[in-house]
């Protein structure tokens, strides 16, 4: 997703790992504000593993295990926040000692002021 409007909602956000997630434990979106402040969005919150291969419009071919879905939730994105965000996956495995915390690569995309705001 190489752009997002604020207050938008419902869209799936997707991050590719590139390696197998599906041994985790927990699997995290750390969200990087314009303003240096971040926001982690949890399993809790709706982060799944990607189950199926998909062909994503920005990021390509998915192979299923390798990615993350998030569906977009109210609030996340407002008009204080418009700007350049970035994005990281945090996979934690805490059944193998010493526990796995395994980040993914940052992706960078801009949340967009609406017409009517």
């Amino acid at each position: 997703m190489t752009s997002i409007f604020v207050e938008e909602t419902g869209r799936t956000f997707r991050v590719n790992a590139g390696f197998d997630l599906s041994s985790n434990t927990e699997l995290s979106l750390i969200f990087c504000k314009p303003g240096g402040t971040s926001v982690t969005k949890t399993s809790a919150d709706g982060v799944v593993i990607g189950s199926i291969a998909v062909t994503d419009d920005d990021l390509g071919a998915l192979t299923a295990n390798q990615y993350v879905e998030y569906p977009v939730e109210s609030g996340l994105f407002t008009s204080a926040d418009a700007g350049q965000w970035a994005v990281q996956l945090l996979y934690t495995n805490t059944g193998v000692s010493p526990t796995d915390s395994l980040y993914g690569s940052i992706a960078y995309f801009e949340v967009l002021e609406r017409c009517d705001t």
